[in-house]
């Protein structure tokens, strides 16, 4: 997989984007109706027949500064790709992509983010940009990013949140829109603190995506928590575009 990985790399820094970086997409479900309402869109490398998982290349991007047009490319592609599904079913999704604290730190993220949606006439409140990164001290760029993607109707989340002290730390920093749940807290070891977590949120009025749903257990645990959203191997792995198409985003499907 090195040499793979390898590849992925030059791709990216010879602006070779399209020989080497694709996108998959994993369902995001509404808990209570048991109903796709969207995906998480999550980077791909591509080489030969291996498919290359992110964390084999990310960092090495965000240290050389690729990672700020391969997170263009992929923006550009999947809003292409979410433009061309069928009116109908383009009324109310949720997309979410996951956005690095090296993207953030450029000044012109945002503005790139805003009118590339605007260039596909796709509405801002139908996507979720999910931070990555544990951020103590944002830079000035990093603020204004996150107030022009908020000020544009572009909703804001923490990713990887597996307990109160970091929700709290990272709602300290900026207060979003939702946060998205790790998948560890839904172990039976940390069942009770994610449940503590849950009740903090709900008073905080922020809306949750619960990742690693695998049982139906886990959904009724997270309804009664009024956890809305969730993801996970109970209702898919992360698939192709095209079979996310033909599997939620198809006219006969609305």
């Amino acid at each position: 997989m090195e040499k793979s990985t390898h590849f992925i790399v030059q791709c990216v820094e010879k602006n070779r984007l399209d020989a080497g970086i694709d996108f998959v997409i994993q369902p995001i479900f509404d808990l209570s109706r048991f109903v796709c309402i969207g995906g998480e869109v999550l980077v791909r490398g591509t080489h030969r027949r291996n498919i290359v998982p992110p964390n084999l290349f990310i960092s090495q991007l965000e240290e050389t500064g690729g990672i700020l047009p391969m997170g263009d490319y992929v923006m550009a592609q999947a809003f292409k790709f979410i433009a061309r599904q069928p009116q109908a079913l383009r009324e109310n999704p949720l997309f979410t992509f996951n956005i690095s604290q090296v993207q953030l730190n450029d000044a012109g993220f945002a503005v790139r983010a805003i009118n590339l949606m605007q260039q596909n006439q796709l509405s801002p409140r139908h996507f979720v940009f999910e931070i990555t990164d544990s951020i103590d001290c944002p830079e000035d760029a990093m603020r204004q990013n996150l107030k022009q993607l908020s000020e544009a109707g572009i909703h804001l989340a923490w990713d990887g949140i597996d307990c109160l002290e970091k929700l709290k730390a990272r709602l300290a920093v900026w207060s979003t829109d939702y946060v998205k749940l790790d998948r560890s807290c839904l172990a039976a070891a940390n069942i009770d603190k994610t449940l503590v977590m849950l009740d903090y949120i709900k008073e905080m009025d922020i809306d949750v995506i619960i990742e690693g749903v695998e049982n139906y257990t886990h959904i009724s645990t997270m309804l009664r928590h009024d956890v809305k959203y969730g993801q996970g191997f109970l209702f898919s792995r992360p698939i192709s575009k095209e079979n996310f198409h033909h599997e939620y985003m198809k006219s006969d499907k609305a």
